[in-house]
C-alpha cells in the first residue's frame, strides 16, 4: 500500500480483519462533528486481545505511519483498560482518522509489552501508565518516573480505584481535621495501619 495516499475507515477494518482475525473484535466506525466549523471527524474503535496487542500496532504500520496521540487507561474494576489513540492520513486534514485500539489487562497481571521499537513516541504515554496505573510495560526503554515525585509511594496509582488507588490519600483532603496538615508518604502509611509508604 502507498503510504503517502490516504487511507479510509474501512480499507482499516478491513486490514485489521485479514492480519487479526477473530483477535480484533468490537469494530465500531463512527463521524462526529466537531469545533466551530463542525468539522468532521473519523473514527474507527477496536479491542483486541493483549498477545496480538503488538500485531495490531504493526497492522497499523504497514497501512500508514501512525501518529500516536496519547493512550489513555482506566481502572474498570477487575480489569484495566488501555486504550491507544492513533491518527493516520497526516497532511490530509479532510481525510485524517483517529484509530481506536482497545487492551483490556487483568488486575492480576497488569502486563503490555512496550511498542516503542514500532513507535518511538510512546515511551512518554507508556512511563504515564506505569506511574498512574501501576501496569508493567515489558521491555520499556526508559522506566523512570515522569511525572510523579520520587518520594510519592511506590505502591500507590493515582488512576486507580481499588485497594492500590488514592482513596486514604484523598481522606487528607477531604477529612477536616486533617485538611490542614500536609499528606507525606509517613503520613500515608500510618493512616493505613503504621506501614510506611
Amino acid at each position: 500500500m502507498n503510504q503517502n495516499l490516504p487511507i479510509s475507515v474501512d480499507q482499516i477494518e478491513e486490514h485489521f480483519k485479514e492480519e487479526l482475525g477473530d483477535a480484533v473484535s468490537d469494530i465500531k466506525k463512527e463521524e462526529i462533528e466537531k469545533g466551530l466549523k463542525e468539522t468532521p471527524i473519523k473514527l474507527i474503535w477496536m479491542k483486541v486481545e493483549r498477545d496480538q496487542f503488538r500485531d495490531a500496532v504493526e497492522a497499523l504500520s504497514e497501512l500508514q505511519v501512525p501518529h500516536l496521540s496519547v493512550a489513555s487507561g482506566s481502572d474498570m474494576g477487575d480489569i484495566v483498560e488501555l486504550i491507544y489513540h492513533f491518527q493516520v492520513n497526516h497532511g490530509f486534514p479532510a481525510d485524517e482518522i483517529s484509530v481506536n485500539i482497545k487492551v483490556h489487562l487483568p488486575k492480576d497481571d497488569l502486563k503490555i509489552p512496550t511498542i516503542t521499537d514500532i513507535v518511538p513516541g510512546a515511551v512518554t504515554t507508556e512511563r504515564e501508565k506505569q506511574e498512574f496505573l501501576g501496569v508493567d510495560v515489558v521491555d520499556i526503554p526508559d522506566s523512570r518516573r515522569l511525572w510523579l515525585d520520587e518520594e510519592f509511594p511506590e505502591d500507590r496509582y493515582p488512576w486507580r480505584w481499588d485497594e492500590k488507588g488514592m482513596e486514604e490519600m484523598a481522606r487528607y483532603v477531604h477529612d477536616p481535621e486533617e485538611a490542614s496538615a500536609e499528606p507525606t508518604s509517613e503520613r500515608v502509611g500510618e493512616k493505613r495501619g503504621g506501614e510506611e509508604g
